[in-house]
């Protein structure tokens, strides 16, 4: 089973000391995925977080009419899915796997029973996630930040 180091690997659960990853990685199924797989459709409900073992995968975003954007690639040791996995909404974007690769897959239902089997792992888990959607948040403010300087200095209405 590649979970616990795939797990110690990864950017959500790297700081969790290696007696917490062992606990934790039984809550994950692990699962092979083929180049060209829909991971998740955009506007659909997906419950579940990904954590990428091997493979890359692209992050899509529909923008005007059927067109759709690139908006990231992602490898070893990157997460997606950790929206979905707290509120039960709809993805907010494409995701397809660019190469084959192995995933490690923690869908809401067993994210809800480890809160009442193992309180203790799951603090520590929903503490990652939201450290980890606050640095998401705080780097959004920024872009948009700059944007909006861009967009006021290159029409000259500063104020």
């Amino acid at each position: 089973m590649i979970a616990p180091l795939a797990l110690a690997k990864s950017e959500l659960f790297a700081s969790m000391p290696a007696a917490l990853l062992e606990r934790l990685a039984p809550w994950f199924t692990e699962r092979r995925a083929l180049r060209g797989e829909v991971l998740l459709h955009e506007g659909e409900v997906a419950s579940r977080l990904f954590v990428i073992a091997s493979g890359t995968v692209l992050v899509c975003k529909a923008v005007a009419g059927s067109t759709e954007a690139l908006v990231a690639r992602l490898g070893p040791g990157a997460h997606l899915g950790e929206i979905d996995l707290l509120d039960d909404e709809s993805a907010t974007a494409t995701v397809i796997m660019e190469t084959e690769g192995v995933l490690l897959e923690l869908d809401t239902e067993r994210f809800r029973r480890m809160l009442v089997t193992d309180r203790a792992l799951f603090a520590h888990v929903a503490r990652g996630l939201f450290v980890d959607l606050a640095t998401k948040v705080r780097r959004t403010n920024d872009k948009v930040r700059e944007t909006i300087a861009w967009g006021l200095d290159a029409t000259g209405d500063l104020g």
